[in-house]
């Protein structure tokens, strides 16, 4: 044999021999003979080429692909394989379901027996499918239905029990705070309403007085304006002065006045100390000490300075009526003169 030949050989067993792992990667054995199914879903999702198809969870095919249904773009088209060995019914429902919550999906074949000539499925048959969930998949669906009712019969007792008194844990004891709490909600609530009831006429009111107070700020808008503009004339007219000989002058009209202050105080200091001395002199005169004293308060002394004082007014008149009494020059003699009596003369006996 040529070496040509056995090169041709060689390339043709590694060209079927990769055909073949292909197709067993795909999941298709060619060197053992299966019927080909079909079965339509409305959702695929995570079913992929390859997917076990299981009966009684025992792997019997594959997934080989899956494909759009040309009568009906919302529903999709799922071809398996199934090994020659198993005979499957053409009544087998074609559960797809979850094979756990990471491995994706697969096709869980059921039937009620096995069966025999024209009843068995052939290639190109359709079998009936049908979608479970994850809950169906995990637990089957007669026991979602127990388990759904014991829960359903459970959550009503608690619900129903929740809040009673008697009833321990914290939650109960929450429930009846949160009752009463909702109570004392609706009593404030009913006050609250008939408090709103005796106070709208009084909010009618204020809103009434409050709707002639804005009307009276904008009818004096204007005024407003006139004072802004004023402040603000006033406020430029204090930034245009000079401040600072204003601040000079002020100070030196401060320090003058400390100094005047300083003056007064000396002076209401001195005109204190005379006050003393004079309260001092006046206490003296009010107890009869010295002159002074003597004379507010001895009576004695009063009376001879006011009888002096008369007699010197009466000796006065006397000298002024009759002069020549008391000073007489004569030369040659002169008749005297009669004697002119004063006024009110003590030494006259009346």
């Amino acid at each position: 044999m040529s070496r040509e030949v056995k090169l041709g050989i060689l390339t043709l067993v590694v060209l079927i021999a990769m055909i073949w792992g292909y197709t067993f990667l795909k999941g298709r054995n060619l060197l053992s003979p299966a019927t080909e199914l079909i079965t339509t879903y409305s959702d695929v999702t995570d079913l992929n080429v390859s997917s076990p198809v299981m009966v009684n969870g025992f792997k019997v095919g594959t997934v080989t692909k899956i494909k759009l249904n040309p009568t009906d773009v919302k529903k999709m088209d799922v071809y398996y394989l199934i090994d020659n060995e198993y005979a499957i019914p053409k009544s087998t429902i074609a559960n797809l379901k979850s094979l756990g919550f990471v491995s994706g999906k697969g096709i869980f074949l059921e039937f009620e027996k096995p069966c025999s000539g024209s009843d068995c499925a052939k290639t190109g048959d359709k079998l009936e499918g049908k979608t479970i969930g994850l809950l169906g998949a995990m637990f089957g669906e007669d026991e979602i239905s127990n388990y759904s009712t014991e829960l359903t019969t459970s959550v009503r007792s608690i619900i129903a029990n929740i809040g009673k008194q008697g009833e321990p844990g914290s939650i109960n004891e929450t429930v009846r705070q949160l009752e009463i709490i909702s109570k004392n909600m609706a009593a404030i609530s009913v006050s609250t309403n008939q408090l709103m009831q005796h106070s709208s006429q009084n909010l009618e009111k204020t809103i009434d007085n409050i709707t002639q107070i804005t009307g009276a700020l904008a009818n004096s808008n204007q005024k407003l304006e006139g004072i802004i503009a004023n402040v603000n004339k006033v406020t430029g007219d204090l930034a245009k002065a000079d401040l600072n000989a204003t601040v000079s002058k002020a100070n030196e009209t401060l320090s003058s006045s400390r100094n005047a202050i300083e003056e007064l105080k000396s002076t209401l200091s001195s005109t204190s100390s005379t006050l003393k001395n004079l309260s001092s002199v006046l206490t003296k005169m009010d107890s009869g000490d010295g002159s002074m004293g003597k004379l507010m308060n001895d009576k004695k002394l009063y009376n001879n300075l006011e009888a002096a004082t008369r007699n010197l007014n009466l000796l006065l008149q006397d000298l002024r009526l009759n002069p020549k009494r008391y000073a007489h020059f004569s030369v040659f003699g002169k008749k005297q003169e009669a004697y002119v009596l004063p006024e009110e003369d003590p030494a006259v006996d009346k």
